[in-house]
């Protein structure tokens, strides 16, 4: 038995994070706090404490995770609400 998916030539794949998941970074360059990084640093709030102070350090590591992308195919775009915890960082082209 075969359980491998086949996918119809051309397929295109798609990947999606949210900003809380991957960022990191709460306070560098004037970023700020989101609700989340609140919410998580209420003792009891999350399961064992968890936070997405570090998360998967995107906020950093934005290079080598658009490489990553760009390896794999994936189309980028990126949207984020003004005026909500923004940074004044110019983002990498």
């Amino acid at each position: 038995m075969n359980d491998r998916l086949v996918f119809p030539e051309g397929s295109l794949w798609g990947v999606a994070t949210a900003s809380y998941q991957v960022e990191g970074a709460t306070y560098d360059d004037g970023k700020g706090a989101s609700i989340w990084d609140t919410f998580s640093h209420d003792v009891g709030s999350v399961h064992h404490g968890d936070n997405g102070d570090i998360a998967c350090d995107h906020y950093h590591r934005i290079d080598s995770d658009i490489e990553l992308m760009q390896e794999l195919g994936s189309l980028l775009t990126a949207s984020r609400s003004p005026g909500l915890g923004c940074s004044r960082k110019a983002a990498a082209p």
